[in-house]
């Protein structure tokens, strides 16, 4: 690909990826709103926690999609999941050898 198709294939890709996030921060911000309500809705319901209705939990199951959705709609966007993870467990040294009595 020629130099000025790549470059403007990356500008074209940075705005793409920018109003991806701008979609997802718009819908994460209406679905915490829905949430917020419908969370005061049932604290204000009299509702015994085992009777609560069938379409109340799917309610929060649907809740719990889409925020799981926007999560990874997000990583994507913001290349979140490109970066490799950096190892941070310490290093075990083994010493072959050792008398457990002599420590």
């Amino acid at each position: 690909m020629p130099k000025d198709k790549q470059e403007n294939y990356k500008e074209r890709k940075n705005k793409i990826n920018e109003k991806h996030v701008q979609f997802y921060d718009k819908i994460l911000s209406i679905t915490e709103f829905i949430l917020d309500e419908y969370s005061r809705d049932l604290a204000r319901a009299d509702i015994e926690f085992l009777e609560m209705p069938k379409n109340a939990i799917a309610t929060l199951d649907f809740l719990i999609s889409a925020i799981g959705k926007i999560q990874k709609g997000h990583r994507l966007a913001l290349g979140l999941d490109d970066e490799s993870l950096e190892n941070t467990e310490p290093v075990i040294n083994i010493i072959e050898g050792l008398d457990e009595k002599k420590i």
